[in-house]
């Protein structure tokens, strides 16, 4: 059986690849593909990250607060990092928005280099305290049936999104 730790860390390699791709495209903003991948990444940021962080506020950390308090550990400093990811996001894709209605558009793009290089590295560091301080972790104290119970709640977020 999988670790939770394990499918999430997964989920990070993925994203650190399209964190590589949203660099990239930030950097050649006047690409001809620029508007093609801009909107492919707004996608996955919609559809992919919003299911991996769910995944992490709705099953993983609650079972971390049962041994780790939330106030001044790990886990809050987690969620302040969600917080944060998240207004970069609004901004970012309305900049893509923006940027796919009229690639000229100025407002657009400094909406997506700044809200997408602050995502970028905002999310890298945050990507690496989980898969190097937090998993860690939770690997040395989940019990077994803590993980069957973050396991269900994975798969009921995977079949949500599927609908």
């Amino acid at each position: 059986m999988s670790r939770p730790t394990e499918i999430l860390s997964n989920d990070h390699r993925v994203v650190l690849e399209k964190l590589n791709v949203l660099d990239r495209t930030i950097n050649n903003i006047k690409s001809q593909d620029a508007k093609k991948i801009l909107g492919d990444l707004k996608l996955f940021i919609q559809k992919e990250m919003e299911i991996h962080f769910t995944k992490e506020e709705d099953a993983l950390f609650p079972e971390i607060e049962k041994f780790m308090p939330r106030e001044g550990g790990p886990i809050g400093v987690m969620l302040m990092d969600h917080e944060d990811l998240y207004k970069y996001e609004d901004n970012l894709v309305r900049g893509i928005d923006l940027f796919i209605k009229n690639e000229s558009n100025g407002e657009a793009i400094k909406l997506i280099k700044e809200n997408g290089t602050n995502y970028i590295n905002l999310l890298r560091e945050h990507i690496y305290k989980e898969d190097n301080m937090l998993f860690m972790m939770a690997d040395m104290h989940l019990e077994e049936d803590q993980i069957k119970e973050i396991m269900r709640k994975f798969e009921e977020l995977d079949k949500k999104q599927l609908v």
